[in-house]
């Protein structure tokens, strides 16, 4: 266990891209969130009424598309630090 985690931050280490994959994902994803409520604030604003139904049936499919955007940045930031962590790996010859 010991070398595991020598050598897991000997990689972190040697390779700064894997720390801006991981910031560029929760950044992503925060820009996404407030996207969202701007996007969703302007709906209910242009909407006009107080009714919670049709409020509810706008919003979901707004609430939904950032949602899986959300998920779509976090899976593309989690393969990016994989694939920079497994190119330091194999650079520091690391890899068994």
């Amino acid at each position: 266990m010991n070398d595991f985690l020598l050598n897991f931050t000997k990689i972190i280490e040697s390779n700064t891209r894997i720390y801006w994959s991981i910031l560029f994902g929760i950044a992503a994803c925060l820009v996404l969130y407030i996207a969202e409520i701007v996007h969703i604030d302007q709906v209910i604003a242009a909407l006009n009424t107080k009714d919670q139904q049709i409020l509810r049936a706008a919003i979901e499919p707004i609430t939904q598309q950032y949602k899986w955007g959300r998920i779509i940045v976090m899976v593309a930031a989690v393969i990016w630090s994989s694939w920079e962590y497994s190119k330091a790996k194999k650079k520091l010859g690391l890899s068994r």
